[in-house]
């Protein structure tokens, strides 16, 4: 969907002029606001649908999570959370620590649980790790992570290399997106090379982008929120001119200036191999 332009043209602003393809649609999307207050005309297009999944050991770590029987809780994402959020304030009662990947997650988690989070990362499986406590010797419970079914054993092998017993459970999935669903404006204008840049926030989204609307033209910037994902996209054969140096819409946009400020894809053949 295209999102509304500012009331005022910010012709200051370092993006102004600038079309964006963000590749998720979210009410109040974060990064949305970040690019459109940095002047950029921004269109939102999900290329994927999450769908919550439903399984007897979801409901068995939900009972178990309610019942206090996790030393820790921890989630990469909001909808990791939205599985078990029912459980999460009978649990910090009864003791269990509560962990996220970023701020957002974070963020979500007190606003829909009522609960604060006890640690927070600074956006990626691996941030969270470099912080995450080793296990007391008191303290054999282990650690829960509800998780997306496509999710990568980043946290739970990282947790067990620190001592913990991890149980990592499906709760949800990410399927791309029907042909049928995407906008046939943004497709057309992503193919005839009229986005200045686009952004991908999770894997799956690049795995998604070629399927849907094709290869990104020679003119379109590519920025990535991270390493996971450009890894992702340049396996797809996507040419990612930039990559976020932090997980945040502060760091997606200084992404996209510095991308937009440097030679086209054309020009610069060895970003391909960057």
């Amino acid at each position: 969907m295209s999102e509304p332009l500012v009331s005022a043209p910010l012709v200051n602003a370092p993006l102004c002029g600038r079309r964006i393809l963000l590749t998720r649609a979210k009410p109040d999307d974060a990064i949305a606001r970040a690019l459109r207050l940095a002047g950029a005309r921004v269109d939102a297009l999900a290329l994927t649908v999450s769908t919550p999944l439903e399984s007897a050991r979801l409901d068995a770590a939900r009972d178990r999570l309610a019942d206090g029987e996790y030393a820790w809780v921890v989630f990469s994402s909001w909808r990791a959370a939205r599985a078990v959020v029912s459980s999460l304030p009978r649990a910090r009662s009864l003791g269990t620590r509560i962990a996220a990947v970023g701020e957002a997650t974070a963020r979500w988690i007190s606003d829909h649980a009522g609960v604060s989070v006890d640690l927070t990362g600074a956006g990626s499986a691996a941030a969270l790790l470099q912080c995450f406590p080793a296990p007391s010797s008191h303290n054999a419970r282990p650690v829960l992570i509800p998780r997306s079914a496509l999710a990568p054993d980043t946290l739970p092998d990282g947790l067990r290399a620190l001592g913990w017993s991890v149980e990592a459970v499906d709760a949800y999935t990410t399927t791309p997106a029907g042909v049928g669903d995407c906008d046939a404006d943004i497709a057309g204008n992503f193919r005839a090379g009229r986005y200045d840049g686009v952004v991908l926030t999770a894997s799956s989204q690049a795995r998604a982008l070629p399927p849907l609307l094709g290869l990104p033209p020679p003119s379109t910037r590519v920025v990535t929120i991270g390493a996971p994902t450009a890894a992702t996209a340049r396996g797809q054969g996507i040419v990612v001119a930039a990559q976020a140096s932090s997980p945040t819409p502060e760091a997606i946009v200084r992404a996209l200036i510095d991308a937009l400020a440097r030679p086209t894809h054309a020009d610069a053949p060895e970003e391909r191999n960057s």
